[in-house]
């Protein structure tokens, strides 16, 4: 797991970390794993989106990034957190799991 640049507070960060991939011009799958504190206003604007599917946490995307790979919007305690998770490989309690020994 990788921790990108906080965007609590800064919307415009949440895009250009949701996009990382397409500026590096790597495939999208390189975002697996990679996760960023939110705030939540974004968390609530991703919920209505598009229908979420639930998980433990918070919700994951029904659009998919590529292949099995979603945002994940999850809540930590009283933080927020965005993250791209495998919905068949990574359960999104790993996710969870990880941000918690932050």
């Amino acid at each position: 797991m990788h921790q990108l640049p906080d965007a609590k507070n800064d919307r415009d960060q949440h895009y250009r970390n949701l996009n990382l991939w397409q500026r590096l011009e790597e495939p999208a799958s390189c975002m697996l794993g990679k996760f960023w504190k939110i705030d939540e206003a974004t968390y609530d604007e991703f919920e209505n989106l598009l229908p979420p599917r639930y998980c433990a946490g918070g919700f994951r995307m029904s659009e998919r990034l590529t292949g099995d790979i979603a945002a994940t919007f999850i809540r930590v305690g009283q933080d927020y957190w965005c993250g791209f998770t495998d919905l068949n490989t990574t359960p999104a309690t790993h996710l969870v799991a990880h941000i918690a020994l932050l």
